[in-house]
């Protein structure tokens, strides 16, 4: 998993070099601008898969991890290599359904969304027994920031998701008046990524903080820090729906 993550990351500035060189646009954009933004975040995504479950395996028993794995590994092969193909050909690999090869294809990309939602929840919800197993109150500190951070992501994601697709192409962001520079977001309340963008990122903020928040300190200060992360994680949750159109 960490080496798909470090795979992934070292297409970035592959990619972007690609979306450079190549005059070609495809909805006023490079083609390659696509597959340069899913590296980078599939490759955040499978570099924090990584580094939770090897803390959470040394730790606790994770349950059907070891088919889960690599079926995870697998969708993320199958998506990144179908939108660098769709980028090179010069066509949309989302939303496109204009023949049926390519309508099967986007539906497989949905499932396999689907699936690396359900493997964020599947180490959120290891996590949260962690939680309620730990004796060392770091420990626990750390599993309650993954179990809230990755359950909220393994939650939010598909219904964001889903929200994206009911939204149409995403490529319609260049139609609106107001843009936000490099994301492409609409800015007139319209479009669901913004919500989408604090979904998929709960699994690293709530984590991080935590990681901060564990240092070796008094028994109060670990209360604090588990009630700071639970409000933090209503918060996102607040926020997801909040910036949904």
């Amino acid at each position: 998993m960490f080496l798909s993550g470090a795979v992934l990351l070292a297409l970035v500035p592959l990619l972007a070099a690609a979306a450079g060189l190549d005059e070609r646009t495809l909805f006023g954009r490079s083609p390659w601008d696509k597959p340069l933004r899913f590296a980078l975040s599939l490759g955040v995504y499978a570099t924090t898969m990584a580094i939770v479950a090897h803390w959470l395996l040394a730790r606790t028993r994770i349950l059907g991890w070891r088919w889960l794995s690599p079926v995870l590994i697998g969708f993320m092969v199958f998506e990144m290599t179908w939108i660098a193909v769709q980028a090179a050909r010069g066509v949309d690999s989302h939303f496109n359904e204009r023949t049926p090869f390519e309508a099967v294809m986007f539906s497989l990309m949905g499932i396999g969304a689907a699936v690396l939602s359900l493997g964020v929840l599947w180490l959120g919800l290891a996590a949260s027994r962690l939680v309620l197993a730990a004796t060392a109150p770091g420990t626990r500190v750390i599993a309650l920031g993954v179990g809230l951070g990755f359950v909220g992501t393994g939650l939010l994601l598909p219904w964001t998701g889903e929200a994206l697709v009911d939204a149409g192409r995403s490529q319609s962001a260049v139609e609106a008046v107001a843009v936000m520079p490099v994301l492409g977001w609409r800015l007139d309340g319209s479009d669901p990524r913004p919500a989408h963008f604090v979904a998929a990122h709960l699994m690293q903020a709530l984590p991080l903080l935590a990681l901060w928040l564990a240092r070796p300190s008094g028994k109060g200060r670990q209360s604090g820090a588990e009630g700071l992360l639970v409000g933090l994680a209503a918060g996102g949750v607040l926020t997801t729906l909040w910036l949904m159109p």
